[in-house]
């Protein structure tokens, strides 16, 4: 595909170095410095300009695009870039990043033909609140195809009974992953179970929870009391998101204003506290160490994990960090830190799925970016239906079939049918050959 990207900041140049591999890119932005740099290290076309002025796109010698994707920090500029570029350039899609609430439920959208648009804050929110479904679970990934999901649970301090993979598959339930000491991999139902692994089941919410009561003895059962470190616009809308359960929530911040924000904002539903992060005192005085979960959702990885750290210190077991750089995602799994995108990840991966993605064709990313899942339904009218399907012959992937409420192995499918489900899972090393894999059936 013939793709321009409008902003080169974290969330764009992860963008071109990614699809640079298998699609001809172009970048747009101002600061050349960064355009170099990316042009050193990956095979993409800069142009050296201000997304919103019409004048940056006159000097294209091209009449059309496949995709436009704009995910500057701005969204007037998204949305003015978007609108621009159609004035000397013919846009098959259009994908743009935006932080304001507004947007999403506007016809602006509409109007600039805009096929998807990601707000990133919202869906950090919204990964955080379905923590609180299960409050054992790491993760929590929904799918659009099935109502099945993709759960991570930590092992600490298991039932003596169950020792390997197989005793925690049913039809209902499969692992599909095993994280273990900074390395990820597709377990046999031989593999033995370790303290420490976190493991990720697809299947059913109640089985699963059922299951995660079996491996972990050490997280809350319930939440009731949480402590969110930031009052920043993310933070704010991670606390609205929240404040419809029955929980009694603490926000610290020591930016005045935006605590003054944040009481505006959550309108006294959630308790606001203007002092300094490093204060020690407020675990104590406030009663933070009470919390049941700590969410670190300041603007700073670092001092994320740092504030988990301390939390579990105080005996808060439950902590939760916001972060964007995938550098430390290792580090606070071995911390036993919960992880949760923020929004550049998130914008990031978001993007990355929809491109992959179709009608019948759903990908979704886990384990940090580390694992892939693709599923593709079998439709009314399918070719595929009555076709025997013979699994993918790719290393470090696994496969099978939903079908009727139960995970199947393909093998044991001597014809596909009308609401079959096939899913793969693997690393995203192999990304591309299960993607080729899966779109070709």
């Amino acid at each position: 595909m013939d793709i321009m990207i409008a902003g080169a900041g974290m969330v764009g140049y992860s963008l071109a170095r990614k699809l640079s591999y298998r699609h001809n890119v172009i970048v747009v932005d101002k600061n050349v410095q960064t355009l170099n740099r990316l042009e050193e290290e990956v095979d993409i076309m800069s142009l050296p300009g201000d997304v919103e002025d019409p004048k940056t796109y006159h000097s294209l010698q091209i009449e059309k695009l496949d995709l436009f994707i704009a995910v500057t920090d701005s969204d007037e500029a998204n949305l003015l870039s978007t609108l621009i570029v159609e004035d000397e350039i013919t846009v098959t899609k259009r994908i743009i990043r935006l932080s304001n609430e507004y947007f999403e439920h506007s016809p602006i959208l509409r109007k600039l033909d805009i096929e998807f648009a990601v707000f990133p804050d919202r869906l950090t929110a919204k990964r955080i609140s379905k923590i609180f479904d299960i409050p054992k679970a790491n993760n929590v990934k929904g799918f659009r195809l099935t109502p099945y999901e993709l759960i991570s649970v930590r092992v600490q301090h298991k039932d003596e009974g169950i020792t390997s993979v197989s005793q925690l598959c049913s039809p209902k339930v499969t692992v599909v992953g095993v994280e273990r000491e900074k390395r990820f991999f597709l377990p046999s139902v031989e593999e033995m179970i370790e303290e420490g692994d976190l493991l990720y089941f697809f299947g059913e919410r109640r089985m699963i929870e059922t299951k995660a009561l079996l491996l972990d003895a050490k997280m809350p059962t319930a939440i009731k009391k949480v402590a969110i470190f930031g009052a920043n616009p993310l933070a704010q809308k991670i606390a609205k998101e929240l404040s419809g359960r029955p929980l009694e929530i603490k926000m610290v911040d020591k930016n005045r204003e935006y605590c003054k924000q944040a009481s505006e904002y959550l309108q006294g539903k959630v308790t606001v506290i203007n002092a300094a992060y490093d204060d020690h005192r407020l675990f104590e005085e406030e009663g933070l160490k009470n919390a049941d979960m700590v969410i670190a959702a300041g603007m700073d990885d670092e001092r994320n994990i740092v504030k988990c750290i301390e939390a579990r210190e105080y005996g808060v077991e439950k902590t939760v960090a916001i972060n964007n750089d995938k550098v430390y995602y290792p580090l606070m799994h071995q911390l036993g830190i919960v992880v949760v995108r923020g929004s550049k990840t998130g914008a990031y991966y978001a993007i990355l799925e929809n491109i992959a993605s179709s009608s019948v064709v759903s990908e979704r990313h886990f384990c940090g970016g580390r694992a892939v899942l693709f599923m593709r339904r079998v439709y009314p009218n399918s070719p595929l239906i009555g076709k025997a399907v013979t699994p993918p012959s790719i290393q470090e992937t696994d496969s099978f079939l939903l079908r009727e409420g139960e995970i199947m192995a393909i093998e044991e499918a001597a014809a596909l049918r009308e609401e079959d489900v096939i899913v793969v899972t693997g690393r995203t090393e192999e990304e591309e050959k299960i993607q080729a894999w899966i779109y070709t059936l």
